[in-house]
C-alpha cells in the first residue's frame, strides 16, 4: 500500500511564478546556469547553485555555498513572490505543451516507501551526490522539487483528480520552453482521504525521476534522527516530497547513445554481430516514421540505429529477453547489456 500525505509550506503565487519558477537544473549547463542566474536574480535557481555553476577563481567551498543558498532561499520567501500555507495540503499538478499533457498530485510518503523498496529505483547512486544534497537539507532547509514517481492507472484516482481540476487553478503559467504549469490546492481534509484511501489500494510505485534526491532524503532522515537521538516518524524530515503520475499520463522520451566508433569492425560486420542477439532490417525512407526521416522504436524491444547514414531497425530476438527479470527485460536493460 501507498501511505500518501497533506504537507504545509509555501506555494509560489500566480503573479510571480513565471519569473520565480526555475528551468529544469539538470537539462542546462554550468556555464548555462551561471548566466541565467545572474540574468535572473529572482529566480529560484539561485536557492540551487552548485560550486560548478562559478568560475573557477570564484568558486567558494560548501559551507560558504550553503550559506549563499540559504541567503537567496530566505530573501525570496520574504519577497512576496511565495504564500505561506499552514493547512495541510495536497495538489493537483498538470504540465502541458503542444504534444504532450500530464496530470498528477503532489504530497508526501514516507522515507520508509523508500527505505523498505516499495518505492522501487532502478539506478544507482552516487555517495558524494546524496551528501551533498543531503547536506543540502540540513542547512539550506528546503525541499523544492518532488521526486517523479508512477503508479499503475487507476480509475478511482483519476476521477479524484479530474474533479479537482473542475475549478480554476491556483497557480497558472508558461514557462519559456512553452510548457505550460497548473496547480490546483486541495485543503479538504475529506477530499484527502478518498485520495489516501485509494492509494492504499496502490501495491507498489516507481521511481522515474529523482534518484539522487530519493537517496539523498533517506541520508537526510538518518542524519536528523541521530541529531534528535530518536525517530518521531511524523516529522518532516521523514517524508519525501514527490509528484504521482498514473503510467497512462507518462510520455516516455528517447535517450540516444552515440557509439564513437566500430571497434575495427567495418558496417557490415557490425550488423553481421548484431543479428547474433537482433532481427536486423534496414529501414527504406519511405518507411520512415519521422518528420525528419528517421525511424522511431514503436514497440517494447526495438531499437533503432543509425549507421553510415542508413537506418536499421534492431529487434531483440524473444530468445534473449529473461522475461522472470522485471530489470533486465526492460529497454534501456537490453540495450545497454
Amino acid at each position: 500500500m501507498v501511505h500518501i500525505l497533506a504537507f504545509d509550506g509555501y506555494l509560489v503565487n500566480n503573479a510571480h511564478a513565471a519569473k520565480v519558477v526555475s528551468p529544469a537544473y539538470d537539462a542546462v549547463s554550468p556555464e548555462m546556469r551561471r548566466k541565467f542566474a545572474a540574468e535572473n536574480p529572482h529566480n529560484f535557481l539561485n536557492t540551487m547553485l552548485l560550486s560548478e555553476d562559478f568560475l573557477p577563481s570564484e568558486r567558494p567551498d560548501n559551507d560558504k555555498l550553503l550559506a549563499m543558498n540559504k541567503k537567496k532561499l530566505d530573501e525570496l520567501l520574504t519577497s512576496g513572490a511565495f504564500d505561506k500555507f499552514h493547512q495541510p495540503s495536497m495538489f493537483v499538478y498538470r504540465l502541458k505543451n503542444s504534444q504532450h499533457s500530464q496530470t498528477g498530485l503532489v504530497c508526501e510518503i514516507p522515507i520508509d516507501e523508500y527505505r523498505r523498496n516499495r518505492l522501487r529505483k532502478h539506478e544507482n547512486t552516487r555517495p558524494d551526490k546524496e551528501e551533498l544534497l543531503a547536506r543540502y537539507q540540513r542547512v539550506v532547509g528546503v525541499s523544492s522539487s518532488p521526486i517523479c514517481v508512477a503508479y499503475q492507472h487507476d480509475n478511482h484516482i483519476a476521477n479524484l483528480i479530474k474533479g479537482q481540476t473542475m475549478q480554476p487553478p491556483e497557480v497558472d503559467f508558461i514557462t519559456a520552453d512553452g510548457v505550460a504549469h497548473q496547480v490546483w490546492r486541495i485543503t479538504d481534509p475529506t477530499e484527502q482521504g478518498k485520495l489516501q484511501q485509494c492509494f492504499a489500494n496502490i501495491e507498489t510505485t516507481y521511481l522515474t525521476d529523482g534518484h539522487h534526491r530519493a537517496a539523498a532524503g533517506l541520508r537526510y532522515a538518518d542524519m536528523m534522527q541521530a541529531e534528535a537521538g530518536q525517530n518521531c516518524e511524523s516529522a518532516a524530515y521523514n517524508q519525501l516530497l514527490v509528484a504521482l503520475f498514473s503510467t497512462q499520463e507518462l510520455l516516455l522520451l528517447p535517450f540516444h547513445r552515440a557509439v564513437r566508433d566500430l571497434n575495427g569492425l567495418t558496417a557490415d560486420k557490425l550488423i553481421d554481430a548484431l543479428q547474433h542477439d537482433f532481427i536486423v532490417t534496414e529501414i527504406k525512407p519511405s518507411e520512415s516514421n519521422s518528420a525528419a526521416g528517421s525511424f522511431c522504436p514503436t514497440q517494447h524491444g526495438e531499437f533503432a540505429m543509425l549507421l553510415e547514414n542508413k537506418w536499421w531497425r534492431l529487434h531483440i530476438k524473444k530468445e534473449k529477453i529473461d522475461v522472470s527479470d522485471p530489470i533486465n527485460r526492460l529497454d534501456v536493460a537490453i540495450l545497454q547489456n
